[in-house]
């Protein structure tokens, strides 16, 4: 008897508080717009914060609730996403251009650059870059200790036997979040048609990058003559690429300069030619066949060497 009063009475005071509570629920219940998880759910939940908003679930509130704020923010939902935000919102979508990820550099130090010192300390590449400006010769070129992987939600990227980033083009969705986590603004975002990428972030003089790595851009220009749109150009000793201005050719010109470094690499949306090494059915029967009447002696010849116009350039750029 002496047990079953204190249990009894700690049932009463359970059911007491539990039924307390249910009310201050009910009376203290905040409402929520039901359409606040519609939106959210159709959201790819990556909480990027690309569209400007700490995470997935305050955009689709802000979304939702101010007037003022577009249904076309997610970058990585994309055109699909944004419609169906707009249906939901009452709201007008502009059109977004994908994007993809791209790594501005070629190389590690074992093969393509000079290297200071061995670096043994943190596995991260914002202390790499502290310590005397990391172990590379090159000052600019990417680093390797993962910092863009690990901010990846996506698992988009893995650090490649060069030592760089690889981007996995199905998985990534351009939300930048690699952009913001690297130290040396490696990671880029380009239009995921671009004909063209640039592999290099090096700066200075083409006489000083050799110096410290043999895939840098030099700064020689062939590339600005040979695009007939005026989209490239030469900013600070590096080549650069408007996309703005560029008109995506299809006989990729960009891509068939002498470029000694090799800078100037295929985007995600170069022609299968140049991706594979190999032309397509339809290049090969559009190809004019002037090597089966061209003389023997031609199918013997060694490849054409540049123009001696573009090598002074190319050596006045090295200098």
């Amino acid at each position: 008897m002496t047990i079953v009063i204190p249990l009894l009475v700690l049932c009463g005071l359970g059911a007491a508080i539990g039924l307390l509570l249910a009310l201050a629920d009910k009376k203290l219940a905040v409402e929520t717009n039901p359409l606040i998880d519609e939106v959210a759910d159709i959201l790819p939940a990556g909480n990027c914060a690309n569209c400007g908003y700490a995470g997935c679930g305050q955009y689709a509130e802000a979304v939702v609730e101010d007037p003022e704020v577009r249904p076309d923010l997610c970058t990585p939902g994309g055109n699909e996403v944004a419609q169906k935000i707009a249906a939901l919102t009452g709201k007008k979508a502009a059109e977004i251009k994908p994007v993809k990820a791209v790594a501005r550099c070629k190389g590690c130090p074992e093969t393509n650059s000079t290297t200071k010192y061995i670096y043994n300390g943190l596995n991260d590449c914002e202390a790499a870059a502290n310590l005397f400006a990391g172990e590379k010769g090159c000052e600019y070129g990417c680093l390797g200790l993962g910092n863009c992987v690990r901010a990846c939600p996506f698992d988009a990227l893995v650090i490649g036997e060069l030592n760089v980033p690889k981007v996995n083009v199905d998985n990534c969705v351009g939300c930048g979040l690699c952009v913001t986590a690297c130290p040396r603004d490696i990671m880029v975002l380009v239009p995921d048609n671009a004909v063209s990428v640039i592999g290099c972030q090096n700066r200075q003089k083409g006489g000083q990058t050799k110096k410290v790595c043999n895939v840098g851009c030099i700064g020689c220009r062939l590339c600005v003559k040979a695009c007939p749109h005026d989209a490239m150009k030469v900013v600070d000793n590096l080549c650069e690429i408007d996309y703005d201005k560029c008109q995506f050719c299809e006989d990729a010109p960009c891509l068939q300069v002498q470029c000694k470094p090799g800078v100037i690499a295929p985007g995600y949306g170069a022609p299968i030619k140049f991706l594979t090494g190999k032309m397509t059915e339809l290049e090969e029967k559009v190809e004019p066949k002037a090597t089966e009447a061209a003389p023997e002696k031609a199918a013997e010849a060694p490849e054409a060497e540049a123009p001696k116009e573009e090598k002074k350039e190319a050596a006045e750029a090295e200098a």
